[in-house]
Formats: structure tokens, C-alpha cells, sequence
């Protein structure tokens, strides 16, 4: 019987230490581009730790989906289906909503049986002729895009963007699709890329974006948007012959700065080529990359500057300060990040490449022309968020989602590291990290009555890669500590930006 006892005391133990060696070595990445099919609607999730009462609102959250039809699936991340993922608070509880997009692609991709839809990195093999019917005639119905990158409120509506017009209208409540939102105005709505990265002037009532029109002479043309209005005013137009691939602008009080890196397209290339959108633009790094500034009154060219060539998706913030324009973006050394095939969906080793970031800052005098450069955080990083009110405006946090850039596996090098919060102008930061775990993009709320930058909350979604499912994480924003988690009832994939909607 001593014998017994002995034995079932040692495999106790070993139970134990088998435990504690599983859970603290580091678990096998989950695929971050995992598909997902399962439609919820209004979940209650279970809550660990507690949930600010003040969090009243909705954050919904935008990306894409992988899906596979026959043995086939998306060659590109970009290219998958949209989702919209919705979480609702109310007296410290969260409840959960997510839905497809009802865009022409999802109709191929389900009613069709096919993935013959035209996308970022991908396109269907369509004749030279009907390309070029498509490109200058004009459908007598707009497309319900696969916007599938962002999400904002625009004249009282709420809408998915992606980077080709027109936005569409969804229900905040249910995340039902509701058609696309038509301007009222002339400004192309076919045929043009639009930054899915809109900023919005409280203070103006007013949202400012910009587009490129296609043509022999292609244009720049930015533009604002009043509340209440479907019509786009035309702030300038700047001709360009090769339009540069820029995904996000920058705006202080006084400016409107597109940075044009040297990433660029010859429009023609867009028809005859028979290449999906991206793969017609070239690295040309001897351009560098110019810095257009432009009067956000009356839409004057302030000046064009040129500096060294690099690229990025998304500003963090721009402002003024001692007669220099400050612009602080996450940048790469080229564009290997979107010409190379470090996103493609069936490639599990990371191809060659320097996918390294930074968050970097420019300085710019508007005297000079002298730009001075300075590199704010190391650690490689996306999806920089700030305190929405200080858009524009001299600030001191951003908050980050860092990732692995050494790993050979594309798992690993798409898997966030943690999410920082840092202070640009201390250099000082926190780190939230679990082992097992990639975050999404942090996105900062602000308190009510809030007296301080950084006073409210982070939410973030979390993959975790140990019970492969995922989790809304609300940190303090001030002391990046978890005040508690809301659990969702299945694996998030990888997504782009969100928005909180109060």
C-alpha cells in the first residue's frame, strides 16, 4: 500500500511538472490567417477581471477572411473576404457580433462557388478587351467592394473602406450590409483608389481624404467632407504621371502632407499588363520620397521635399512645433513588406527580405527644406494609434503592436510580440506580452471627462495560440496594466483597424 502511495505521488508530481513545462515553453504558432466561417450575433462573453462601466460603446474591428473553395484559397492576405467583428459593452459586460461583408466577392466566393473576384494581389484571367471595357465604362450599378481594412462614421453612416471607392454602409447593431454610400458630388467613384485612412476634424466638423484618378495625366486630388453632407469639396488637385502607392496621409492644424514614396505605377500598366493592382507597381529608390505639403485652408502647395527613399503603411501623428512639420510613421527600408510574398496566405516559409520597422519621426523646415530624421522606437512595429483628439497636434503616447521580424516562418514573423505603449517624447515605453500570444492593433479610448492623454483604456484583440481561440484584452492606458478580458467563442485571424463608436 507505502508502494502505491509512493507511485501515485511521484506521477502527481511529474503531472504537474508535464503541466508546468507545456505551458512555459514556447507554444506552436496557431496560423494567424486561420480561415473562419462562424457567424455570431450578439454573445454574451465571459469576463475575466472587470470591464470599465464608463465603456459604453462598440468597438468593431475590420479584416480579412481566408477562405478556400475547391482546394483553392486566396494567394494574398489583402485579398481575403471582409469581416466585421463587433464588441459591445453595457454595465461591464461585453457581447460579441461578427459578419461577412455581403460584397460582389462574397457573393462569387459563396453563391458561385468561385474566388474569380479581382483584389489587391490577385486578379482573375479577364481578356485585354474586357479590361479595358471594365476600366472606361462605368457599371450601371457600383460594386459593393470588399472593404475589408478599416471602418469610420461618415455623414451619419457607418461604413467599411478599403482602398477602391465606394465605401459601404453596414448596421452598427447587426453588421448587416446596406449598400454602398453614394456621394453626391462629381468626383470619380470607379476607376480610382481612395485612402481607406480618413481623417476627422472635430473642431471643423469636417473629414479629409484624398483620391487617385487614373488617366494619361493621373491626379492627386484631396478633398473634404462636412457632417451631414454627401458631397466632397476639392481642396487641390496635383498631376502626377506615375502615382505613388500611399496607404495612409498625415494632417496638422495648419497642413494637409502627402508622403509619396517611391513605389509607383504607370497607369497604362494597370490595363494592358494583366497583373493584379499591386504587382504593376515598381521600387524606384533613386526618386527618394517626397514630402508634398499643401495649405489646409485653401489647398495651396506649400513645397515638395525630397529625402531618402523608405515606406510605410500608416502614419502615426504629424504636428507643428518651432516652424518645423514633425511626421511620425512606421517605416521600412523599401517595399519588399507588400511587392514580396511575405503576406501570401500559402507560403509558410517568410521569403527573403527586410521586413524590420521603426517608428520614425521627420522633421521638416518649412524654410529650409532641411528634413532631419530621427528614430522614435526600435523594435519592429504597426498599427500606431494615439488619442484621436491630438491628431494633428503636438502629443506625447502612441501605442503599438510589435512583431517578429528575424523569424523564417511566416507564422512567426506575422505573430505580434506584445503591444507597447510609448512616450515619444521621453523614449520611455511598456509592454504588454503572454506567452502564446499575438495582438492586434491597439486602439486608445479616451475616459470621460478625461484630464490627461493617456487616460482610459487600450482594447486590443488577442489570438491565442495555446487554446486557439481569441480574447478582447482592455488594458489602463496609463499604467498598460490588464484590467480584464472578455473571451470570444472562436479564433479572430489577423485583422486590420477598428474603430470605437460611442
Amino acid at each position: 500500500m507505502k508502494f502505491y502511495k509512493f507511485l501515485l505521488v511521484i506521477l502527481l508530481l511529474l503531472g504537474e511538472f508535464m503541466v508546468f513545462v507545456s505551458f512555459n515553453k514556447k507554444p506552436k504558432a496557431f496560423d494567424v490567417l486561420a480561415e473562419l466561417q462562424e457567424e455570431v450575433a450578439n454573445h454574451p462573453l465571459d469576463i475575466t477581471g472587470k470591464v470599465p462601466t464608463w465603456l459604453t460603446g462598440t468597438l468593431v474591428r475590420n479584416g480579412p477572411i481566408n477562405v478556400t473553395v475547391n482546394g483553392q484559397s486566396n494567394v494574398h492576405w489583402f485579398d481575403g473576404l471582409a469581416m466585421l467583428h463587433a464588441f459591445s459593452f453595457q454595465e461591464g459586460k461585453v457581447r460579441y457580433t461578427n459578419k461577412f461583408l455581403r460584397s460582389d466577392a462574397y457573393r462569387t466566393v459563396f453563391e458561385q462557388g468561385s474566388l474569380d473576384y479581382s483584389g489587391f494581389a490577385s486578379d482573375p484571367c479577364r481578356s485585354l478587351f474586357k479590361k479595358l471595357l471594365t476600366f472606361f465604362i462605368s457599371p450601371s450599378h457600383p460594386s459593393i467592394q470588399n472593404a475589408n481594412v478599416n471602418v469610420a462614421k461618415l455623414a451619419e453612416e457607418y461604413i467599411a473602406l478599403t482602398e477602391i471607392p465606394l465605401p459601404v454602409k453596414f448596421d452598427p447593431q447587426t453588421l448587416d450590409t446596406l449598400g454602398v454610400l453614394n456621394y453626391q458630388d462629381q468626383l470619380p467613384k470607379e476607376k480610382c483608389w481612395e485612402s481607406a485612412h480618413p481623417h476627422y476634424d472635430g473642431e471643423q466638423k469636417c473629414t479629409f481624404n484624398y483620391l487617385i484618378k487614373f488617366g494619361l495625366t493621373s491626379y492627386y486630388t484631396l478633398y473634404g467632407l462636412m457632417d451631414g453632407s454627401f458631397q466632397r469639396t476639392i481642396l487641390a488637385e496635383i498631376p502626377v504621371d506615375e502615382p505613388a502607392y500611399m496607404h495612409s496621409f498625415a494632417v496638422t492644424e495648419k497642413y494637409i502632407i502627402l508622403t509619396e514614396f517611391p513605389l509607383v505605377v504607370k497607369p497604362l500598366d494597370l490595363i494592358v499588363k494583366g497583373q493584379a493592382f499591386i504587382k504593376n507597381f515598381t521600387w524606384q529608390p533613386q526618386r527618394g520620397t517626397r514630402f508634398i505639403v499643401l495649405n489646409r485652408q485653401n489647398g495651396d502647395i506649400i513645397g515638395k521635399y525630397v529625402t531618402k527613399p523608405f515606406f510605410a503603411f500608416h502614419h502615426a501623428n504629424a504636428f507643428e512645433k518651432d516652424d518645423r512639420l514633425h511626421l511620425d510613421m512606421v517605416t521600412y527600408e523599401d517595399a519588399s513588406i507588400i511587392t514580396g510574398k511575405s503576406l501570401h496566405v500559402n507560403s509558410d516559409t517568410a521569403p527573403s527580405g527586410n521586413y524590420q520597422s521603426r517608428l520614425e519621426r521627420f522633421s521638416l523646415s518649412l524654410k529650409t527644406g532641411e528634413i532631419a530624421s530621427e528614430i522614435l522606437f526600435p523594435q519592429s512595429n504597426e498599427f500606431p494609434r494615439i488619442n484621436e483628439k491630438l491628431d494633428g497636434k503636438p502629443y506625447h503616447y502612441v501605442y503599438l503592436t510589435g512583431f517578429n521580424d528575424k523569424s523564417e516562418d511566416k507564422k512567426e514573423l506575422l505573430n505580434g510580440e506584445g503591444l507597447y505603449k510609448l512616450n515619444t517624447v521621453t523614449k520611455e515605453w511598456l509592454k504588454w506580452s503572454e506567452n502564446g500570444c499575438s495582438a492586434g492593433e491597439p486602439v486608445f479610448v479616451a475616459a470621460p471627462d478625461a484630464k490627461e492623454e493617456d487616460e482610459g483604456v487600450v482594447l486590443a484583440v488577442v489570438l491565442d495560440h495555446v487554446l486557439r481561440d481569441s480574447f478582447l484584452l482592455i488594458l489602463d492606458g496609463k499604467s498598460f496594466k490588464e484590467l480584464g478580458r472578455a473571451r470570444a467563442p472562436h479564433a479572430i485571424p489577423a485583422g486590420f483597424h477598428g474603430q470605437y463608436f460611442q
